[in-house]
Protein backbone atom coordinates (compact mmCIF):
# COMPACT_ATOMS: atom_id res chain seq x y z
CA UNK A 1 0.00 0.00 0.00
CA UNK A 2 2.11 3.41 -0.85
CA UNK A 3 1.82 6.25 0.91
CA UNK A 4 -0.93 8.08 -0.09
CA UNK A 5 -3.32 4.91 0.30
CA UNK A 6 -2.54 4.22 3.21
CA UNK A 7 -3.08 7.94 4.58
CA UNK A 8 -6.31 8.11 3.06
CA UNK A 9 -7.27 4.86 5.05
CA UNK A 10 -6.16 5.87 8.69
CA UNK A 11 -8.15 9.31 7.97
CA UNK A 12 -11.05 7.38 7.13
CA UNK A 13 -10.97 4.89 9.62
CA UNK A 14 -10.15 7.84 12.29
CA UNK A 15 -12.88 9.99 11.43
CA UNK A 16 -14.94 6.53 11.99
CA UNK A 17 -13.88 5.49 15.56
CA UNK A 18 -13.97 9.21 16.23
CA UNK A 19 -17.84 8.64 15.32
CA UNK A 20 -18.88 5.08 16.34
CA UNK A 21 -16.35 4.77 19.53
CA UNK A 22 -17.52 7.46 21.87
CA UNK A 23 -17.75 6.80 25.40
CA UNK A 24 -20.98 4.62 25.64
CA UNK A 25 -19.98 1.97 23.25
CA UNK A 26 -16.56 1.44 25.86
CA UNK A 27 -18.61 1.53 28.74
CA UNK A 28 -21.09 -0.60 27.88
CA UNK A 29 -18.24 -3.42 26.16
CA UNK A 30 -17.15 -3.23 30.00
CA UNK A 31 -21.19 -4.17 31.26
CA UNK A 32 -20.53 -7.15 28.76
CA UNK A 33 -22.85 -5.57 25.64
CA UNK A 34 -20.85 -6.87 22.32
CA UNK A 35 -21.59 -4.07 19.89
CA UNK A 36 -22.55 -6.00 17.09
CA UNK A 37 -23.14 -3.09 14.75
CA UNK A 38 -19.49 -1.33 15.22
CA UNK A 39 -18.25 -4.68 14.48
CA UNK A 40 -20.21 -5.01 11.46
CA UNK A 41 -19.19 -2.04 9.84
CA UNK A 42 -15.53 -2.53 10.85
CA UNK A 43 -15.70 -5.46 8.68
CA UNK A 44 -17.70 -3.49 5.92
CA UNK A 45 -14.35 -1.66 5.71
CA UNK A 46 -12.07 -4.16 5.12
CA UNK A 47 -10.07 -2.95 8.21
CA UNK A 48 -9.43 -6.49 9.77
CA UNK A 49 -8.47 -8.09 6.17
CA UNK A 50 -6.14 -4.84 6.10
CA UNK A 51 -3.10 -7.15 5.71
CA UNK A 52 -4.34 -10.49 3.95
CA UNK A 53 -3.27 -10.44 0.00
CA UNK A 54 -5.96 -9.18 -2.45
CA UNK A 55 -6.20 -12.95 -3.70
CA UNK A 56 -7.54 -13.83 -0.14
CA UNK A 57 -9.99 -11.49 0.06
CA UNK A 58 -8.21 -8.82 1.66
CA UNK A 59 -7.43 -5.10 1.36
CA UNK A 60 -3.55 -6.21 0.13
CA UNK A 61 -1.75 -4.32 2.61
CA UNK A 62 1.77 -4.46 4.60
CA UNK A 63 1.96 -5.29 7.90
CA UNK A 64 3.45 -1.72 8.53
CA UNK A 65 -0.03 -0.46 7.13
CA UNK A 66 -1.91 -3.20 9.79
CA UNK A 67 0.30 -1.44 12.62
CA UNK A 68 -0.39 1.84 12.11
CA UNK A 69 -3.93 1.22 11.89
CA UNK A 70 -3.63 -0.33 15.58
CA UNK A 71 -1.44 2.88 16.87
CA UNK A 72 -4.94 4.36 15.35
CA UNK A 73 -7.40 1.61 17.52
CA UNK A 74 -5.05 2.28 20.26
CA UNK A 75 -5.73 6.39 20.13
CA UNK A 76 -9.52 5.70 20.29
CA UNK A 77 -9.49 2.83 22.91
CA UNK A 78 -11.71 0.67 20.62
CA UNK A 79 -13.79 -2.08 22.40
CA UNK A 80 -13.61 -4.89 19.93
CA UNK A 81 -10.99 -7.15 18.66
CA UNK A 82 -9.78 -5.35 15.87
CA UNK A 83 -5.95 -5.67 16.18
CA UNK A 84 -6.56 -9.48 17.34
CA UNK A 85 -8.67 -10.55 14.20
CA UNK A 86 -6.18 -8.01 11.83
CA UNK A 87 -3.08 -10.34 13.08
CA UNK A 88 -4.63 -13.45 13.36
CA UNK A 89 -6.02 -12.78 9.48
CA UNK A 90 -2.56 -12.39 8.44
CA UNK A 91 -1.16 -15.55 9.91
CA UNK A 92 -3.78 -17.18 8.31
CA UNK A 93 -3.17 -15.68 4.96
CA UNK A 94 0.12 -16.50 5.31
CA UNK A 95 0.13 -20.38 6.21
CA UNK A 96 -2.42 -20.51 3.20
CA UNK A 97 -5.45 -20.16 4.41
CA UNK A 98 -8.47 -17.96 3.56
CA UNK A 99 -9.65 -15.46 6.24
CA UNK A 100 -13.48 -16.06 7.11
CA UNK A 101 -15.53 -13.10 8.58
CA UNK A 102 -16.27 -12.40 12.43
CA UNK A 103 -13.63 -11.53 15.23
CA UNK A 104 -10.98 -14.05 16.13
CA UNK A 105 -7.89 -13.98 18.54
CA UNK A 106 -4.86 -15.41 19.09
CA UNK A 107 -4.37 -18.24 22.01
CA UNK A 108 -0.74 -18.65 22.22
CA UNK A 109 0.88 -20.94 24.82
CA UNK A 110 2.16 -24.14 25.66
CA UNK A 111 -0.45 -25.96 23.60
CA UNK A 112 0.13 -29.48 21.86
CA UNK A 113 -0.88 -30.55 18.39
CA UNK A 114 -1.79 -34.51 17.42
CA UNK A 115 -3.28 -34.76 13.91
CA UNK A 116 -6.22 -32.32 14.02
CA UNK A 117 -6.65 -32.32 17.43
CA UNK A 118 -5.40 -29.16 19.82
CA UNK A 119 -5.19 -29.66 23.56
CA UNK A 120 -3.68 -27.34 26.10
CA UNK A 121 -4.73 -24.02 28.43
CA UNK A 122 -3.88 -20.70 27.69
CA UNK A 123 -4.62 -17.92 30.61
CA UNK A 124 -5.58 -14.50 29.76
CA UNK A 125 -6.33 -14.63 26.38
CA UNK A 126 -7.95 -11.33 24.91
CA UNK A 127 -11.72 -11.50 23.56
CA UNK A 128 -11.90 -14.80 24.59
CA UNK A 129 -15.79 -14.88 25.59
CA UNK A 130 -16.55 -13.29 22.32
CA UNK A 131 -14.36 -14.37 19.16
CA UNK A 132 -15.97 -16.71 16.69
CA UNK A 133 -12.30 -18.65 16.57
CA UNK A 134 -8.79 -18.88 18.35
CA UNK A 135 -5.50 -19.17 16.04
CA UNK A 136 -3.07 -20.82 17.24
CA UNK A 137 0.71 -21.20 16.42
CA UNK A 138 2.28 -24.83 17.34
CA UNK A 139 5.60 -25.02 16.09
CA UNK A 140 5.85 -24.42 12.68
CA UNK A 141 1.78 -25.13 11.89
CA UNK A 142 -0.97 -22.56 12.01
CA UNK A 143 -4.25 -24.03 13.73
CA UNK A 144 -7.56 -22.55 13.54
CA UNK A 145 -10.27 -23.82 16.24
CA UNK A 146 -13.69 -22.17 16.28
CA UNK A 147 -15.15 -21.06 19.35
CA UNK A 148 -17.15 -24.21 19.84
CA UNK A 149 -14.02 -26.46 20.36
CA UNK A 150 -12.54 -24.34 23.02
CA UNK A 151 -14.03 -24.03 27.09
CA UNK A 152 -13.50 -20.49 28.02
CA UNK A 153 -13.61 -19.76 31.61
CA UNK A 154 -13.99 -15.76 31.55
CA UNK A 155 -12.07 -13.32 33.71
CA UNK A 156 -12.69 -9.82 32.26
CA UNK A 157 -9.42 -7.47 32.21
CA UNK A 158 -8.85 -4.57 34.40
CA UNK A 159 -10.35 -2.89 31.43
CA UNK A 160 -13.67 -5.06 31.74
CA UNK A 161 -12.58 -6.48 28.59
CA UNK A 162 -13.83 -10.12 27.81
CA UNK A 163 -10.64 -11.85 28.22
CA UNK A 164 -10.12 -15.33 29.82
CA UNK A 165 -8.59 -18.63 30.17
CA UNK A 166 -8.95 -21.08 27.39
CA UNK A 167 -9.11 -24.89 27.67
CA UNK A 168 -8.69 -26.91 24.53
CA UNK A 169 -9.55 -30.53 25.23
CA UNK A 170 -9.24 -32.72 21.93
CA UNK A 171 -10.87 -29.99 20.17
CA UNK A 172 -10.76 -30.32 16.41
CA UNK A 173 -9.09 -28.08 14.46
CA UNK A 174 -11.00 -26.03 11.78
CA UNK A 175 -7.81 -25.11 9.60
CA UNK A 176 -4.34 -25.92 9.69
CA UNK A 177 -1.40 -25.30 7.50
CA UNK A 178 2.92 -24.37 7.48
CA UNK A 179 2.79 -21.69 9.58
CA UNK A 180 4.92 -18.54 7.72
CA UNK A 181 6.45 -18.10 11.32
CA UNK A 182 7.29 -20.12 14.34
CA UNK A 183 5.33 -19.93 17.63
CA UNK A 184 7.94 -17.67 19.17
CA UNK A 185 7.57 -14.94 16.40
CA UNK A 186 3.79 -14.88 16.83
CA UNK A 187 4.27 -14.34 20.58
CA UNK A 188 6.95 -11.19 19.13
CA UNK A 189 3.79 -10.14 16.62
CA UNK A 190 1.67 -9.88 19.36
CA UNK A 191 3.84 -8.12 21.20
CA UNK A 192 4.29 -5.31 18.81
CA UNK A 193 0.57 -5.22 17.73
CA UNK A 194 0.49 -4.25 21.34
CA UNK A 195 3.55 -1.59 21.16
CA UNK A 196 1.21 0.20 18.67
CA UNK A 197 -1.76 0.39 20.92
CA UNK A 198 0.09 1.39 23.21
CA UNK A 199 1.87 4.27 21.26
CA UNK A 200 -1.42 5.23 20.43
CA UNK A 201 -3.17 5.53 24.16
CA UNK A 202 -0.03 6.98 24.85
CA UNK A 203 -0.88 9.80 22.52
CA UNK A 204 -4.48 10.19 23.55
CA UNK A 205 -3.45 10.47 27.06
CA UNK A 206 -1.31 12.82 26.43
CA UNK A 207 -3.60 15.00 24.70
CA UNK A 208 -6.27 14.81 27.03
CA UNK A 209 -3.92 15.97 30.15
CA UNK A 210 -2.49 18.84 28.52
CA UNK A 211 -6.30 20.13 27.30
CA UNK A 212 -7.70 19.48 30.44
CA UNK A 213 -5.08 21.90 32.42
CA UNK A 214 -5.97 24.61 29.66
CA UNK A 215 -9.91 24.18 30.47
CA UNK A 216 -9.62 24.04 34.42
CA UNK A 217 -8.68 27.17 36.81
CA UNK A 218 -7.92 27.43 40.07
CA UNK A 219 -6.95 30.83 42.13
CA UNK A 220 -8.12 32.59 38.86
CA UNK A 221 -5.72 31.10 36.01
CA UNK A 222 -5.34 27.91 33.99
CA UNK A 223 -3.45 25.27 36.15
CA UNK A 224 -1.54 25.00 32.91
CA UNK A 225 0.29 27.99 34.30
CA UNK A 226 1.51 26.32 37.41
CA UNK A 227 5.25 25.08 37.42
CA UNK A 228 4.24 22.28 39.03
CA UNK A 229 1.29 21.14 35.95
CA UNK A 230 4.00 21.96 33.60
CA UNK A 231 6.84 19.76 35.06
CA UNK A 232 4.33 16.77 35.04
CA UNK A 233 3.33 17.47 31.76
CA UNK A 234 6.83 18.02 30.31
CA UNK A 235 7.56 14.14 32.00
CA UNK A 236 4.74 12.78 30.76
CA UNK A 237 5.42 14.29 27.10
CA UNK A 238 8.73 12.46 27.41
CA UNK A 239 7.19 9.12 28.32
CA UNK A 240 4.88 9.13 25.63
CA UNK A 241 7.23 10.59 23.05
CA UNK A 242 9.96 7.48 23.98
CA UNK A 243 6.81 5.11 24.06
CA UNK A 244 5.69 6.41 20.59
CA UNK A 245 9.42 6.12 19.32
CA UNK A 246 10.46 2.57 20.10
CA UNK A 247 7.01 1.27 18.77
CA UNK A 248 6.98 3.12 15.66
CA UNK A 249 11.45 1.76 15.29
CA UNK A 250 10.07 -1.65 15.88
CA UNK A 251 7.18 -1.59 13.54
CA UNK A 252 9.98 -0.40 10.72
CA UNK A 253 12.32 -3.10 11.01
CA UNK A 254 9.36 -5.30 11.60
CA UNK A 255 8.14 -4.44 8.37
CA UNK A 256 11.63 -4.02 6.59
CA UNK A 257 12.97 -7.05 8.08
CA UNK A 258 10.32 -9.22 6.48
CA UNK A 259 7.32 -11.58 8.36
CA UNK A 260 9.36 -14.00 9.37
CA UNK A 261 12.35 -12.35 11.56
CA UNK A 262 12.17 -8.74 10.90
CA UNK A 263 12.87 -6.69 13.51
CA UNK A 264 13.23 -9.07 16.66
CA UNK A 265 15.48 -7.11 18.95
CA UNK A 266 13.57 -3.63 18.23
CA UNK A 267 10.50 -5.45 19.30
CA UNK A 268 11.64 -6.68 22.32
CA UNK A 269 12.83 -3.75 23.07
CA UNK A 270 9.87 -1.98 22.12
CA UNK A 271 7.68 -4.05 24.23
CA UNK A 272 9.97 -3.59 27.44
CA UNK A 273 10.09 0.12 26.89
CA UNK A 274 5.86 0.43 26.31
CA UNK A 275 5.15 -1.77 29.18
CA UNK A 276 7.60 0.00 31.33
CA UNK A 277 6.33 3.52 30.31
CA UNK A 278 2.57 2.54 30.98
CA UNK A 279 2.98 2.73 34.47
CA UNK A 280 4.02 6.21 34.76
CA UNK A 281 2.07 7.56 31.75
CA UNK A 282 -0.80 6.63 33.87
CA UNK A 283 -0.11 7.57 37.15
CA UNK A 284 1.37 10.99 35.81
CA UNK A 285 -1.77 11.88 33.42
CA UNK A 286 -4.00 10.90 36.49
CA UNK A 287 -2.07 13.33 39.09
CA UNK A 288 -1.86 16.11 36.80
CA UNK A 289 -6.17 15.98 36.45
CA UNK A 290 -6.44 15.85 40.22
CA UNK A 291 -7.53 12.42 39.94
CA UNK A 292 -10.37 13.39 37.49
CA UNK A 293 -9.66 10.69 35.36
CA UNK A 294 -10.82 7.87 37.38
CA UNK A 295 -14.45 8.90 37.43
CA UNK A 296 -16.81 7.46 35.01
CA UNK A 297 -17.77 10.19 33.58
CA UNK A 298 -14.44 10.86 32.06
CA UNK A 299 -12.64 9.23 29.15
CA UNK A 300 -9.09 8.76 30.55
CA UNK A 301 -9.09 5.95 32.87
CA UNK A 302 -10.15 4.00 29.41
CA UNK A 303 -7.00 4.22 28.25
CA UNK A 304 -5.00 4.54 31.54
CA UNK A 305 -6.23 0.80 32.89
CA UNK A 306 -6.12 -0.46 28.91
CA UNK A 307 -2.01 0.74 29.17
CA UNK A 308 -2.23 -1.71 32.48
CA UNK A 309 -4.08 -4.88 30.73
CA UNK A 310 -1.79 -4.11 27.52
CA UNK A 311 1.95 -3.89 29.37
CA UNK A 312 0.75 -7.60 30.57
CA UNK A 313 -0.20 -8.91 27.92
CA UNK A 314 2.36 -10.65 25.13
CA UNK A 315 5.03 -10.26 27.90
CA UNK A 316 5.68 -7.73 30.23
CA UNK A 317 9.09 -5.45 30.84
CA UNK A 318 10.71 -8.00 32.96
CA UNK A 319 9.73 -10.86 30.13
CA UNK A 320 11.12 -8.74 27.57
CA UNK A 321 14.04 -7.07 29.40
CA UNK A 322 15.02 -10.50 30.76
CA UNK A 323 15.14 -12.10 26.98
CA UNK A 324 17.49 -9.23 25.76
CA UNK A 325 19.52 -9.56 28.73
CA UNK A 326 19.85 -13.25 28.47
CA UNK A 327 21.06 -12.85 25.07
CA UNK A 328 23.80 -10.60 25.62
CA UNK A 329 24.84 -12.44 28.74
CA UNK A 330 25.13 -15.70 26.61
CA UNK A 331 27.20 -13.80 23.53
CA UNK A 332 29.62 -12.08 26.21
CA UNK A 333 31.06 -8.90 26.64
CA UNK A 334 32.40 -7.74 23.56
CA UNK A 335 29.33 -8.58 21.37
CA UNK A 336 27.43 -5.95 23.73
CA UNK A 337 28.32 -2.39 21.68
CA UNK A 338 28.05 -4.01 18.84
CA UNK A 339 24.82 -5.69 19.23
CA UNK A 340 23.37 -2.23 20.74
CA UNK A 341 24.31 -0.20 17.68
CA UNK A 342 22.71 -2.45 15.55
CA UNK A 343 19.76 -2.65 17.26
CA UNK A 344 19.70 -6.29 16.87
CA UNK A 345 20.35 -9.66 19.08
CA UNK A 346 24.28 -10.70 18.88
CA UNK A 347 24.74 -13.51 17.20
Amino acid sequence: MDKETRDMLLETAGRFFTERCDRAVVNNVEKGVWPADLWKEIEEMGLPLIAVAEDKGGVGGTLADMLALLRLAGEHAVPVPLAETALSNLLIGAAGGTPKPGPATLALGDLKLSGNRLSGKVARVPFATVVQRFVVVVDRTLVVVPASGARVESTPSHAGEPYGQVSFDNATVEFSGASAVSAERAFELAALMRSMQMAGAGDRILATAAEYSKQRVQFGKPISTFQAIQHMLAELASCVAATIASAEAASRDADEGGLEAGGRFSIAAAKSQCSDFAHRIAAISHQSMGAMGFTHEHILHHYTRRLWVWRRDFGSESFWGEKIGAAYAKAGPDMLWEGLSASRYPT
